[in-house]
């Protein structure tokens, strides 16, 4: 299975503070341990982005921020997926019509259809509203 990972998961995967830590540490042991089928993780550009500067700037961990964007860049696991202009333009598209949806979610969206990627490892909301299947 094809499965996007979203700043939320990200985050609280490595933040030990975050509400979500206990459940982002059991979804990643599963999904090394293959209780949950994985063919391939793939993560944008824009949530790279996202995440690694909520790292160093939120957080103020610039060190943790370096060493996941290094684990993401070097994984022979994940893909980065990047935003090109077909894809802004149909994220700007579903942004105009979304209700509280972020630009970035609606990139994530439009990245995940256009790969065929049907799940995502995400505290967000809205990718289920927006029909793909959470873990």
């Amino acid at each position: 299975m094809k499965i996007f990972i979203d700043t939320s998961a990200i985050i609280a995967y490595y933040n030990a503070d975050d509400r979500f830590h206990r459940d982002a540490s059991r979804v990643m042991k599963e999904l090394s341990e293959g209780q949950i089928p994985l063919t391939r993780l793939y993560v944008s550009d824009y949530v790279f982005d996202e995440a690694t500067t909520f790292m160093k700037c939120v957080l103020g961990n610039p060190g943790l921020a370096e060493r996941v964007g290094d684990a993401f860049l070097a994984s022979p696991f994940t893909s980065i997926l990047r935003v090109d202009k077909e894809v802004f333009e149909d994220a700007w598209r579903r942004f105009k019509t979304s209700a509280g949806t972020s630009f970035t979610d609606c990139t994530s969206f439009a990245l995940m259809e256009k790969y065929g990627i049907g799940a995502a490892f995400t505290y967000d909301g809205h990718f289920t509203v927006s029909g793909f299947k959470t873990l």
